[in-house]
């Protein structure tokens, strides 16, 4: 369960007293070589490679949008890294995870599935109001135990995705995880 903590830094004087830590009971975050991802997104850029992964994703489940949430290893929160259509978050943007459907998707590493955000207790009625969202799909970006973030889209009417959409999600994730390990290994992508 996503548990948010302050941990004292004794270390120097100049940095902060304190520093913000996530902590998923059982998970391990993946390496360091996403930072670059997340560093990208939080100067408003968006990672190419991710972008056209993303736009597939809303144009195979006819989503009104989409979004890819990467882990920043500094901050432990995941951040909206590539985005597509006008109901998805803003690159940059913190997608929160506490309490939420997307938060329950990263805890378990299973997809979910909201039907319909007005009736699903999951789910954090402000954020997906604020999309213009009422269906929702969350895929874990993961392999075995290492969690690298979230792939979600989103529609403005209830039941707007069905099984088959969750499954081609989950091929998108995987293909996304494959793409991921290349860059880390730093092979090329296009082999």
């Amino acid at each position: 369960m996503l548990a948010n903590t302050l941990e004292e830094q004794t270390t120097d004087s100049s940095e902060p007293k304190y520093k913000r830590t996530a902590l998923y009971t059982g998970l391990s975050v993946a390496a360091p070589h996403q930072q670059s991802i997340t560093s990208l997104a939080g100067a408003g850029k968006e990672d190419a490679e991710l972008a056209i992964m993303v736009r597939r994703a809303r144009t195979f489940t006819n989503a009104y949008g989409a979004a890819i949430g990467m882990f920043d290893l500094q901050t432990g929160q995941i951040v909206c890294c590539a985005r597509s259509g006008s109901s998805s978050p803003a690159i940059g943007s913190v997608i929160g995870a506490e309490g939420t459907l997307i938060g329950l998707c990263v805890q378990k590493r299973v997809e979910l599935r909201c039907d319909d955000a007005t009736t699903d207790p999951r789910v954090e009625m402000q954020a997906v109001q604020g999309l213009g969202a009422r269906s929702m799909v969350v895929v874990p970006i993961a392999r075995e135990k290492q969690i690298s973030g979230v792939l979600a889209v989103f529609a403005p009417g209830p039941n707007a995705f069905t099984f088959t959409h969750v499954a081609m999600l989950k091929t998108i994730g995987d293909q996304i995880v494959f793409f991921l390990r290349k860059r880390r290994d730093g092979q090329n992508i296009k082999d």
